[in-house]
């Protein structure tokens, strides 16, 4: 009888409940028969240090210091320790930082290390970085990741622009997206006319998502934005609080899956305005993807590869993300013409299902643990 492979998912930075990490890998990889093992940063409560969930998913907390600089020079050797002990066949990393904890793993099993953003072009809009030390620091990551990616196991890569750089590295590099679980999303009976004049932004909340730009679109109207997510800093926050379009917001704070489908089931548009920033423009926005299957009409950045996405599907308007009176404009229209963003968002829900959802993902995911890559 052969013995049951075993997984051991690693994440310093992201939350234990993570959706792709947790939601969508970890649930995958129990339901096709591995053990698997989340070690991460932080667990339910501060005093918790392991827990194992409804579907035998085992998480241990490995203790880091608080602080980005801290956390990074101590993630390496804190997370290696803990995952050599568990003497796993896979180890699944997915946060940049521990790429040497990964490499070292490398020795007695085999490594994958999942790339959910494009590292080193996202160092480039780190706000509290200064340009030439943003520079400097971008173009050593790269150094550092082309390295590891050409000795590693094998590379999951969450968006294409980040496959297209990493399999010329690895050979064994596959693009598992970020699409939603259909499961999550299941049809209700409200139908446009039965939604609220609101619409929603879901995700992290930075001044290079939106923000502003958001808040500028519905000051002075009677619209009401349903915000979700997690400020980048208290400064931010507060700054957000102080703008009038603020007395609009309905701030929800970080939400778990069963309130964004709460959310998404009453609002007539999802936002998806980021800036047109290098990192941005050949992302996959997962938050677009889960508008769309709960029939939600989508207002994007006018970027070409998004552009392609919503127009394909029809499944919403594109706006210049920089220029609040498009967004306005794109929210009155959806609000005032019921039949067509009923359309939309029944078209955006059908091409989730044909296309754009994990079910699919998973497969490849699963095939490729089983040497079976399929792209």
């Amino acid at each position: 009888m052969s013995k049951t492979k075993s997984v051991c998912i690693m994440t310093s930075v992201h939350r234990f409940d993570d959706v792709r990490i947790y939601h969508k890998e970890a649930k995958a990889f129990k339901k096709a028969g591995y053990d698997v093992t989340i070690l991460c940063s932080n667990l339910k409560s501060p005093e918790q240090t392991e827990w194992t969930d409804e579907f035998g998913i085992h998480f241990i907390k490995v203790n880091i210091p608080s602080g980005r600089t801290k956390r990074i020079l101590s993630a390496t050797s804190c997370f290696y320790k803990a995952a050599k002990s568990l003497q796993c066949d896979y180890y699944h990393f997915h946060d940049p930082e521990l790429i040497k904890a990964g490499l070292k793993l490398q020795k007695f099993a085999k490594v994958i290390y999942d790339i959910h953003e494009d590292v080193p072009r996202q160092i480039l809009t780190k706000p509290y970085l200064k340009p030439f030390i943003a520079k400097v620091a971008s173009q050593l990551f790269e150094k550092h990741e082309v390295k590891a990616a050409k000795k590693l196991y094998g590379i999951v890569a969450a968006e294409p622009v980040i496959y297209d750089r990493m399999a010329p590295l690895n050979p064994n590099t596959i693009m598992v997206c970020n699409y939603p679980k259909l499961e999550e999303f299941e049809l209700t009976d409200n139908d446009n006319n039965d939604r609220k004049n609101e619409i929603c932004y879901i995700g992290g909340i930075t001044k290079i998502r939106g923000i502003f730009e958001m808040l500028d679109a519905i000051q002075g109207t009677d619209i009401k934005l349903i915000l979700a997510g997690e400020f980048e800093t208290q400064e931010l926050k507060q700054e957000v609080q102080n703008h009038p379009g603020y007395k609009n917001v309905d701030y929800r704070g970080f939400i778990g899956r069963e309130e964004v489908k709460e959310v998404l089931s009453r609002v007539k548009a999802g936002l998806v305005t980021l800036h047109p920033i290098p990192k941005y423009l050949t992302a996959l926005p997962v938050k677009m993807f889960e508008y769309m299957i709960a029939e939600v009409p989508v207002i994007s950045s006018d970027f070409p590869y998004w552009k392609a996405i919503v127009d394909d599907a029809q499944c919403g308007i594109c706006v210049d993300p920089m220029n609040s009176g498009d967004i306005k404009d794109a929210i009155l229209y959806l609000f005032n013409h019921q039949k067509e963003a009923s359309q939309m968002g029944e078209s955006g829900r059908k091409k989730v299902l044909e296309k754009y959802n994990w079910e699919i993902e998973q497969q490849k995911l699963l095939a490729f643990y089983n040497n079976r890559k399929e792209n």
